[in-house]
């Protein structure tokens, strides 16, 4: 099978299924596996502890403060943790429902609604639907070239999750593992255009209210294409252009044939010829203002510097914890001070590629709450930043 079809395939695979709208299959809340199969314990049946953490020792509400939107997208968030882990199967028979095709249909909206949260068809997502979320910072401390939210002195709240794009969660499965990143600029409210949930407006609307200004900015960053076998996840570095890696399970193979036709045409609506699968822009960022005056919430077009390339590691010093499922494995209660942090590093475009790039590090992400929670899971909806939307002036 030639490398183009699993670029397409798997990138795509992330990218549209990191938010609720783009792919829900069905099942129940808290049900683990079809009642047939209840007795698999190997399969759908792990039972985990409450799972709510953060540093009990931090008064979190008075982070950002002032940020009302964030504490309510926040609070979303956090308001129904599971009493377990369940264990959501990835299924192609779930990507048509009476005769509509489904995929196709929610891939499409998630690259033009901007909301932050939907409210889902079906319980719980055909794809990227384990995951596990975190409350943090998003703090830019380095000088750069680079403007808007990768501007020196930046410091907003964030709302990152972490998901597998299959069904596998556990150590000696094939994990594809990424995070979604949605920061919370300050801007004031007159220039705000998109909702918190999900409205029915024509994909024209939708579109335009993505170029005109949202409340979140959101970024995706993923290891590898086919994912890797490994007993820890948080150490990958990832990057909004993730290497191929291997083929996905044979078992999956028909799945990804299914993929590669809805979704590449699904990116192909909104990005046209410029569509690439396997990149995913980070540019919109830096036309945004962290802290906006009342005249505009965006850079001036001739001052916008954006890099090409973003890339994330953990900090070195972060201890690695050996547990079973990822979900686990980034609990933040195993963690030192209950908090760790990503490196961020930006690079500008170079003709020879991602490694070639010439990285700098500009920042850094830190998480101090984390959940897995049934809006993490199927509420949850990070607007993907399509080439079209990222190439556009603001």
């Amino acid at each position: 099978m030639q490398n183009t079809f699993t670029a397409n395939t798997l990138f795509i695979l992330f990218l549209l299924t990191a938010a609720p709208s783009a792919l829900a299959n069905s099942g129940s809340f808290y049900k683990t596996s079809n009642s047939d199969d209840q007795s698999n314990s190997d399969n759908n049946s792990a039972v985990y502890g409450l799972s709510i953490e953060g540093n009990e020792q931090k008064d979190k509400k008075h982070l950002f403060p002032t940020h009302a939107y964030f504490h309510k997208v926040k609070q979303r968030v956090f308001s129904d943790p599971y009493p377990f882990l369940p264990q959501y199967t990835v299924s192609k028979k779930f990507f048509d429902n009476g005769g509509e095709n489904v995929l196709l249909k929610h891939a499409k909206r998630t690259l033009v609604d901007n909301s932050d949260f939907v409210t889902l068809e079906t319980p719980h997502k055909l794809l990227q639907a384990n995951g596990i979320c975190f409350a943090g910072t998003w703090q830019i401390n380095s000088e750069s070239p680079y403007s808007g939210l990768y501007q020196e002195n930046t410091y907003l709240p964030v709302i990152v999750r972490a998901s597998v794009s299959l069904s596998g969660t556990k150590q000696d499965n094939k994990r594809a593992f990424g995070i979604a990143v949605k920061v919370f600029p300050h801007l004031p409210q007159t220039s705000i255009s998109n909702s918190i949930e999900h409205s029915n407006a024509n994909d024209a609307d939708a579109l335009a209210k993505r170029k005109t200004g949202a409340k979140t900015q959101n970024l995706f960053l993923m290891h590898s294409l086919g994912g890797t076998t490994t007993p820890h996840l948080l150490p990958l570095p990832l990057t909004n252009e993730p290497v191929l890696g291997s083929l996905p399970p044979f078992s999956q193979l028909l799945t990804a044939y299914r993929l590669e036709s809805d979704l590449t045409k699904a990116d192909e609506m909104v990005s046209g010829k410029n569509a690439n699968a396997r990149f995913r822009p980070v540019a919109h960022l830096a036309h945004i203002l962290a802290n906006p005056t009342y005249g505009s919430v965006t850079v001036s077009e001739s001052k916008v510097v954006a890099p090409h390339w973003l890339k994330v590691s953990i900090a070195s010093e972060t201890p690695l914890i050996n547990k079973d499922d990822f979900r686990e494995e980034l609990s933040l209660k195993y963690y030192p001070q209950q908090a760790f942090q990503w490196h961020i590093d930006a690079a500008p475009f170079n003709k020879k590629g991602i490694d070639h790039a010439n990285w700098q590090r500009i920042g850094k992400i830190t998480v101090n709450e984390s959940v897995t929670s049934l809006t993490c899971d199927t509420k949850l909806h990070f607007a993907h930043p399509a080439i079209a939307i990222a190439n556009a002036n603001y």
